[in-house]
């Protein structure tokens, strides 16, 4: 099988630079249109405690300076508490402000994350199917919702690199009374350390890249060991340390890469922690020469040693935040990368682009719906799982698909779903291609039941409402399209009855068996008023008698409607108006169940060998 590569994303390695910059002030307006009150308020905060740390220096200067004057003679309390009564005055702000602090980012958070799962979510859900059966997007899409959190992490750092800019700015005025030069000889010895946090964040980035498979995987085997629907094979095959044995393999790969890229970047910042450090020296070195010069006072000396470590530990702070900043931008990229995507250019999307009116949809079919020549394969791969396919469903007809495993019967209904569009040829209905119809439209005239269908964790009638959301809350529809399904009685004896929620997940949940979760998907299906119904094998779970009962209900509440339906039960196929046979992505018979049996192929030689079983 040839592979094709389906990936519509650049690799983070084709990336500028300063690409990821880009985004900052896309950022900033998803940022204030998500929180705009509480954003303004987090800057305001930051920007009075950036001045807080310079008038505490300041104020500590002038304390000091009139305590030596006052030496050898009696102090004036008065001239020397009001410096001091300042500083715990400003420590109290800056103890409210920081407690505040915490409380509007906790909100901004919030209101961030809330905005950017809503955007995220709402591509999810107009992205087809092809999407979630490619590894590589699937990938994507995983990368874009554990970065989610980068979007609060950008503005949180964004924030503080602004106040401890403003810092800084306060830094250099209180240090200017020392030498102009010497907030330089800083920022000389320190800036170099914003080499190893971009180069840090970029590696790192590429790391999580290219461990996402791994995390997947993990993830993956932390639901076989945590959730119930596989508890019971995990016990019984005694799968636990072999599970657990892969999670920690898969584990230590990703330590031991983490653990490498930390040791070299320490390695790096214990020189340029000494080169800072060298900085700081000789400033304070040519602050005590000028004291002794009696150029400053003690007060001044005094100020100036904790001007000069503020600004030592804030610029190393700030290159830190820059590539923090950087790291968290490209970790964002991938958010909006996924959020700009257009659906459209999957490959393998459903088309969309149809030049001329939409055909409007039928309220009943009155010829069907035809194969012309339909050939498909899956995106990503060559071979064909449907080669030149040709037949008709007539309208108001029950066609039965048959065909041994992997012959393509699956395939071929999503194709009449609409999950997919044909490679090559074309199916339609009452004449009209699928593509030239609207997709919504055409999807509310279609209900699908697959055998795996989804079991939700939910009352017993949203299982069932799903089938047909506008009508969510009519209880009446619900309990009817119960009785059609034959879930009713099942939901009366239940505690709660139709309130009742199902699965184990939730304290108050109650399970089902098989066969009575095939019944709520059988009676989901009845709540559409949808033309063609599609079955592919979902009473698998039930037995011969109670199958053909449900389809002996089915096909009297379908009177009108159009059925395809998947089965491996003979019983039940011979059952329908017209049944197809699939061999190797071909159609090879097609016909009544008398006339395929007379024809002595393939159908007759499966329901004589499955006949033979019950003799």
């Amino acid at each position: 099988m040839a592979s094709v590569d389906i990936n519509p994303f650049e690799d983070s390695e084709s990336k500028s630079i300063l690409e990821p910059l880009s985004l900052l002030p896309r950022t900033i307006s998803f940022v204030v249109r998500a929180t705009p009150i509480y954003f303004l308020l987090s800057n305001t905060l930051g920007l009075v405690q950036a001045g807080l740390a310079a008038l505490l220096l300041w104020l500590a200067k002038v304390v000091v300076d009139r305590v030596v004057e006052s030496l050898g003679s009696e102090i004036d309390w008065s001239y020397v508490l009001f410096p001091m009564i300042a500083i715990i005055v400003c420590r109290l702000i800056q103890s409210a402000f920081s407690a505040s602090f915490q409380i509007i980012n906790f909100m901004m958070s919030e209101k961030i994350e809330n905005k950017a799962n809503t955007l995220l979510l709402n591509k999810a859900a107009k992205l087809d199917l092809v999407f979630y059966e490619s590894p590589q997007y699937y990938d994507r899409l995983y990368q874009a919702r554990e970065n989610i959190g980068s979007l609060q992490m950008v503005i949180e750092e964004l924030m503080v690199l602004v106040a401890q800019l403003l810092t800084l700015v306060a830094m250099f005025g209180l240090l200017s009374v020392l030498h102009p030069f010497a907030f330089l000889i800083l920022i000389a010895t320190v800036s170099p350390r914003i080499l190893v946090e971009g180069y840090t964040s970029k590696r790192q980035f590429e790391l999580e890249i290219e461990l996402t498979r791994n995390g997947r995987i993990r993830h993956y085997f932390n639901r076989l060991l945590t959730e119930r629907e596989y508890v019971k094979e995990v016990k019984v095959f005694g799968l636990g340390s072999y599970l657990m044995s892969k999670f920690l393999q898969l584990r230590d790969v990703v330590v031991t890469a983490l653990l490498k890229l930390n040791i070299h970047f320490v390695k790096v910042q214990v020189l340029f922690d000494m080169l800072g450090y060298l900085g700081l020296c000789l400033v304070w070195v040519y602050a005590v020469y000028r004291a002794g010069q009696g150029e400053l006072t003690i007060g001044d000396l005094f100020m100036i040693f904790g001007a000069a470590q503020s600004s030592k530990d804030a610029l190393e702070a700030w290159f830190a935040q820059c590539g923090g900043v950087f790291g968290a931008f490209l970790s964002l990229s991938r958010f909006f990368e996924l959020v700009d995507l257009d659906p459209r250019s999957v490959p393998g999307a459903l088309e969309m682009n149809r030049t001329g009116p939409r055909a409007s949809l039928p309220e009943r079919l009155k010829k069907g719906i035809e194969f012309r020549n339909v050939s498909f394969h899956y995106p990503g791969t060559d071979l064909e799982v449907l080669k030149e396919i040709s037949f008709s469903i007539p309208a108001n007809s029950k066609l039965a698909i048959v065909g041994e495993n992997g012959a393509g019967k699956t395939t071929l209904v999503k194709l009449l779903a609409r999950f997919y569009d044909p490679v090559d040829g074309s199916i339609c209905l009452d004449g009209k291609d699928y593509r030239d119809h609207d997709l919504q439209e055409l999807r509310k005239g279609i209900t699908v039941i697959f055998q795996d269908f989804a079991r939700y964790d939910l009352s017993v009638a949203d299982n069932i409402g799903v089938g047909r959301v506008d009508f969510l809350t009519d209880r009446q529809r619900i309990e009817q399209s119960a009785r059609n399904g034959g879930a009713h009685q099942m939901a009366m004896k239940l505690p709660s009855q139709y309130d009742t929620v199902l699965g184990r997940t939730f304290e108050e949940g109650v399970d089902l068996s098989g066969g009575e979760w095939q019944n709520v998907a059988i009676s989901r299906a009845y709540m559409s008023d949808a033309q063609l119904f599609i079955l592919d094998e979902p009473t698998a779970a039930l037995d011969a008698f109670k199958e053909a009962e449900v389809f002996d209900r089915f096909s009297h509440l379908t009177q009108g409607r159009t059925v395809v339906l998947v089965s491996h039960r003979f019983s039940t196929v011979r059952m329908a108006d017209l049944i197809c046979v699939i061999e190797d992505g071909r159609v090879i018979e097609y016909g009544t169940h008398e006339e395929l049996v007379r024809l002595n192929g393939k159908y007759r030689r499966m329901f004589d060998a499955q006949a033979e079983r019950y003799r």
